[in-house]
């Protein structure tokens, strides 16, 4: 179990691990497990700085900070993510097996995305920030074992093809236990108002890029961590404004 989450950490974040055993489709495969309780880390040390500088820098600069720390953490590849997959999807061709060149569309979308973040982020007060900032990175890694459990590999060799071929119906159903056990236990019924739109995301861009590029590969499912941990935030917005209508005076 710690050569899996040590797996997981080394897929999603910038922490190098070493491991006697090799790297296969078991060990990436299992590694899925613990990619809500890597999310959640995450999660964890935005909160903690967010907490820490709330005090003393204005909240946009503050967002923006921790929009940045995440992309380091996780080593900027689920941004590389968005820009690769985003120009795969609309360069015409149907085969993921060649790396797209990144294009002035994948940049376009990945700057849309970052502002939606930002100000998502810089709207939310109080318990909805921090409870964002906790659960938003979480749903994003889940996202990948679903994507990569329903899909077939875009590639024949690579990390994330790797992956892909070690998701199994056991560490689908683990993860997803975690991470919606724990989306639950904090925020209860509400938690429905999450699950059912992201899912249709989940599920929109995971069909999209297997009937489009002719199967899925690391980029993707990078891409996807990035855009549900997006809608989570700005769902979250949304949610805490709906609460707010329906307050009484």
């Amino acid at each position: 179990m710690l050569i899996h989450f040590l797996t997981a950490l080394h897929l999603l974040t910038i922490i190098r691990t070493k491991s006697a055993r090799p790297f296969d489709a078991t060990v990436s495969g299992r590694s899925a497990v613990f990619f809500p309780l890597v999310g959640l880390l995450l999660g964890a040390l935005v909160w903690g700085v967010d907490w820490l500088f709330r005090p003393v820098l204005p909240p946009t600069l503050l967002s923006i900070m921790l929009v940045g720390l995440l992309a380091v953490v996780s080593r900027g590849v689920h941004l590389d993510g968005v820009v690769k997959s985003t120009d795969a999807l609309f360069d015409g061709s149907r085969s993921a097996r060649r790396t797209p060149a990144r294009g002035p569309i994948g940049v376009l979308v990945l700057f849309f995305l970052l502002v939606c973040k930002v100000s998502a982020l810089d709207m939310l007060l109080g318990g909805y920030r921090d409870i964002a900032l906790f659960l938003g990175p979480m749903l994003g890694r889940w996202a990948c074992v679903v994507m990569a459990y329903s899909s077939r590999p875009a590639r024949t060799e690579g990390p994330g093809t790797t992956f892909v071929h070690g998701v199994q119906f056991n560490e689908f159903a683990l993860s997803s236990l975690i991470a919606l056990g724990v989306l639950f236990t904090l925020i209860e019924i509400a938690g429905i108002a999450l699950v059912l739109p992201l899912g249709g995301l989940i599920i929109g861009f995971t069909l999209f890029c297997n009937s489009r590029l002719g199967g899925v590969a690391g980029d993707h499912w990078g891409a996807m961590a990035e855009l549900v941990e997006t809608a989570a935030f700005c769902l979250f917005v949304l949610l805490a404004g709906g609460r707010a209508a329906t307050a009484p005076l």
